[in-house]
């Protein structure tokens, strides 16, 4: 199914709201489980800034292979747009986490969740942009760059899932 130019913006306003959503149920989903330990490597087991990425990183990686199946003729950029897109909304999230509770010295629970939605919202920004600015380019090596960087964040994702660092991104900051 090829994507006609006037309808990307309908399927990046759906697509943004579809990952909002996804994104809200995946924070609850590892509990609603069951916590069944592998759908901990995809969904957060804990309340900390690295397992609230997947929040992000999992329903836009998602979102990307459908919109690579729209538009893989149509628009040259779409793979690598939706790359970008996919690995902002996820890094924005601990970018802004850690700026406002930096800058105010506390946090907010609804600063906290709000978090979430613009990170995503940009991103979705980031890629029609992309798509707009760079409709006949390819960006060939850059994308296997992006893809190599997307493998390394679901291993990161599965490790540290049960074997959490030390660094502050991988702390519960309700526990702190």
């Amino acid at each position: 199914m090829e994507l006609l130019k006037k309808d990307m913006k309908k399927v990046l306003w759906w697509g943004m709201l579809g990952v909002m959503l996804l994104g809200t149920f995946s924070h609850f989903a590892y509990d609603f489980f069951g916590k069944i330990k592998c759908l901990g490597y995809i969904f957060p087991v804990n309340e900390s800034t690295w397992e609230h990425m997947k929040l992000a990183f999992y329903p836009m990686l998602l979102f990307h292979f459908l919109l690579c199946s729209l538009v893989e003729r149509k628009y040259k950029s779409g793979e690598f747009a939706s790359l970008a897109g996919v690995l902002a909304a996820t890094w924005l999230i601990p970018v802004f986490f850690y700026t406002y509770r930096g800058c105010l010295g506390f946090g907010k629970s609804f600063i906290d969740i709000s978090i979430f939605y613009v990170s995503v919202a940009l991103a979705f920004c980031l890629m029609a942009h992309i798509l707009k600015a760079g409709k006949e380019k390819t960006y060939d090596t850059l994308t296997w760059i992006l893809y190599g960087v997307i493998v390394f964040h679901i291993i990161a994702f599965i490790y540290f899932s049960y074997h959490p660092g030390k660094l502050q991104i991988f702390v519960d900051p309700t526990a702190m």
